[in-house]
């Protein structure tokens, strides 16, 4: 089978300069557990037009790709590193797939974090952050070397467990997957191979809607940076539009479905001040927010989201010098809701893991009153480098 029958004339034009620049590409220039590099490697390194030029269009396909959409009767062989699927898969899902955007169903998650130790590991070889197994050579779609994107969900939860980019099947650009703790990996050419959690990343913004009573309400998020995930999908041009209800249950306007809060992520250069805040050790974390959370007005429900979701990351650190950065998250990414609430709450966390105390001012919160018609948000993100 050949997928590229129905490709368009402008992605062969641009994929086969990227072709030419490949023969003039300098040698990568980092340390690398292959025995050569890849073309993908070559394309990071080159800086022509053409080269740009095709990054941008596998961005665009990202872009394009319509979650829900995937192939879930396929089979994988390690030998030959090879996907194959029937004419049993669904149209739209094979018809995507011709056209550069391969989404692949998985039963279970890719890669699995210790809640305790957040040790990361590969439970399947689509998942592998080194560049052996799949990633080492070409990876064929029914035995034809694929170009464009793979994008992998969850299939029980619907969520979004890996990206990557291939040209003739060499991995192109950065590699993406998402744990079962709903943690972000990143591994980039631009970085010299190094794995980390994406310090750049706005990370689990949720908003939660309680109006009095039920009634549709439009949110937008305005955010200096790229949004990388929504759920449900976020409309560039018209935000979310949902029906929601006093116990803060969402029903999305184009999809029908029943959401518990709207979701986004982003990623952002923004750098936030941290000169005051609060020094907490690990394992006293989830006592310490709590209280502070409680204080700036989070419900219980809202609160176990937030520690259950930060919890394994912070009680893992010695000590953790900990911000909540409100006013500076507010010009960096502004909400428009309409109607607008009469309580607005958005808590963004900042923070950074120590190795030993340190004397920072403490950070002086204020106490907050639910009244009325109440929207609450929580995120946060770790800042990239330590403190001592």
């Amino acid at each position: 089978m050949n997928i590229f029958v129905n490709s368009q004339k402008p992605i062969l034009g641009v994929l086969l300069m990227v072709a030419l620049a490949y023969s003039c590409a300098p040698e990568a220039d980092y340390k690398t557990t292959r025995k050569a590099p890849s073309a993908s490697d070559l394309v990071m390194n080159n800086s022509s037009a053409s080269v740009q030029k095709t990054l941008d269009l596998f961005d665009k396909r990202l872009e394009e790709y319509q979650d829900g959409i995937y192939l879930k009767n396929w089979i994988y062989d390690p030998v030959t590193n090879n996907i194959t699927y029937g004419k049993n898969e669904d149209q739209k899902a094979r018809e995507e797939a011709i056209n550069h955007k391969l989404g692949l169903g998985f039963k279970d998650y890719i890669a699995k974090e210790n809640k305790k130790t957040l040790k990361y590991q590969a439970v399947s070889p689509f998942a592998n952050m080194e560049d052996v197994g799949m990633y080492g050579q070409p990876l064929l779609l029914n035995g034809v070397p694929f170009s464009g994107v793979l994008v992998g969900t969850h299939i029980q939860s619907d969520k979004r467990i890996l990206e990557a980019r291939f040209y003739k099947g060499n991995r192109l650009g950065t590699f993406n997957v998402w744990t079962n703790l709903g943690r972000l990996y990143t591994k980039s050419f631009k970085e010299k191979n190094q794995i980390a959690i994406d310090p750049d990343a706005v990370r689990k913004p949720v908003i939660y809607l309680y109006p009095e009573t039920a009634q549709d309400i439009n949110v937008k998020v305005h955010f200096e940076g790229d949004l990388t995930h929504t759920y449900p999908k976020y409309n560039a041009s018209t935000g979310w539009n949902v029906t929601a209800s006093p116990n803060g249950m969402l029903t999305d306007h184009k999809s029908g479905k029943a959401f518990s809060y709207l979701f986004w992520e982003g990623q952002s250069s923004f750098q936030y001040t941290l000169n005051e805040g609060f020094v907490v050790e690990g394992e006293n974390v989830a006592d310490f927010l709590d209280d502070k959370l409680a204080l700036m007005g989070l419900n219980r429900r809202e609160a176990t989201d937030f520690v259950s979701y930060w919890l394994p990351e912070l009680e893992k650190n010695a000590f953790n010098l900990i911000h909540f950065a409100t006013e500076e998250y507010t010009q960096n990414a502004a909400l428009e809701i309409t109607p607008a609430p009469e309580t607005l709450i958005r808590v963004f966390m900042v923070y950074k893991p120590l190795e030993n105390s340190i004397d920072i001012p403490a950070q002086q919160l204020q106490k907050i009153s639910r009244k009325g018609y109440t929207v609450v948000e929580w995120g946060g993100k770790q800042a990239s480098q330590y403190l001592n």
